[in-house]
């Protein structure tokens, strides 16, 4: 089986694994195995403290520097295509948009 392991936190080398992966099962009938290296800063689950096994400031330096999401603003910072400050306001709206979405379905019922 074909193999492609790729940066998971890098936006860029992902599309471009995927696509490859994509054209290999869809061109060459194969399938294909993507490996994405990447950290998982949260818990395996909620019975698990991770703290147990790894220092919070090894989690906190993957969280804040190498994440996707720090790395994609970066790249298109260094571009002139956002502002940091920008990002921040569309960060906060997004939350307060999602808080209060939230808020609005709390309590009701879940469909049948």
């Amino acid at each position: 089986m074909a193999t492609i392991r790729v940066d998971g936190n890098d936006l860029f080398a992902m599309y471009n694994a995927v696509s490859a992966a994509r054209d290999l099962c869809v061109n060459k009938s194969r399938p294909v195995l993507v490996e994405a290296m990447t950290y998982r800063v949260g818990h395996h689950s909620t019975s698990d403290d991770s703290s147990a096994y790894r220092s919070t400031d090894d989690v906190r330096a993957w969280a804040v520097g190498d994440d996707p999401v720090s790395r994609l603003l970066q790249y298109m910072a260094s571009r002139g295509l956002v502002e940091k400050e920008e990002y921040e306001s569309w960060k906060k709206e997004a939350r307060t948009d999602f808080l209060s979405a939230l808020k609005s379905v709390e309590g009701k019922k879940k469909p049948n």
